[in-house]
């Protein structure tokens, strides 16, 4: 079963799994783990309102930490595999994968939203991104700075 902690001992193969490198994957891993806890918090894993009980991971859950949470959802949406090969990846069922697909993605959604940092879905909004950074970089020092004539 292909835990974080395994994948984490070589860098390498967690590039290759989610497209992220270590210290990107370790600097995002705190805000995704919060918009879970805020999500557990009201939700139950399939979605209902939460009646009062907190939520529990269980020792022998598939994705028992955040951190295999990230994984796994960051896996899916990189290699793009069916449900059932995700699965095998992961130690668990197509139906399981389906469950944990649908809730992870709407968690991480939440949690690029909340870091303002959601990639652009339309055209307009692509747009807008590049006028903006076209405004930005028209501000900023020049990339080199030339000397101004001598007079010779």
């Amino acid at each position: 079963m292909a835990k974080f902690d395994t994948i984490l001992r070589n860098e390498r193969r967690l590039c290759a799994m989610t497209g992220l490198d270590y210290a990107t994957f370790i600097a995002f891993l705190p805000h995704f783990a919060t918009t879970i806890e805020h999500y557990l918090a009201r939700y139950t894993l399939d979605g209902y309102v939460r009646d009062g009980d907190r939520a529990i991971t269980y020792a022998n859950s598939p994705l028992p930490s955040a951190a295999d949470r990230l994984l796994f959802i960051l896996t899916y949406l990189k290699q793009n595999p069916i449900q059932e090969v995700q699965g095998q990846l992961f130690g668990m069922s197509q139906s399981n994968v389906s469950k944990w697909v649908g809730l992870l993605l709407e968690i991480l959604t939440a949690a690029l939203a909340n870091q303002h940092v959601l990639p652009a879905r339309t055209a307009a909004e692509l747009a807008a991104h590049i006028q903006m950074a076209a405004v930005l970089e028209d501000e900023a020092a020049p990339l080199f700075i030339r000397m101004a004539p001598n007079g010779r």
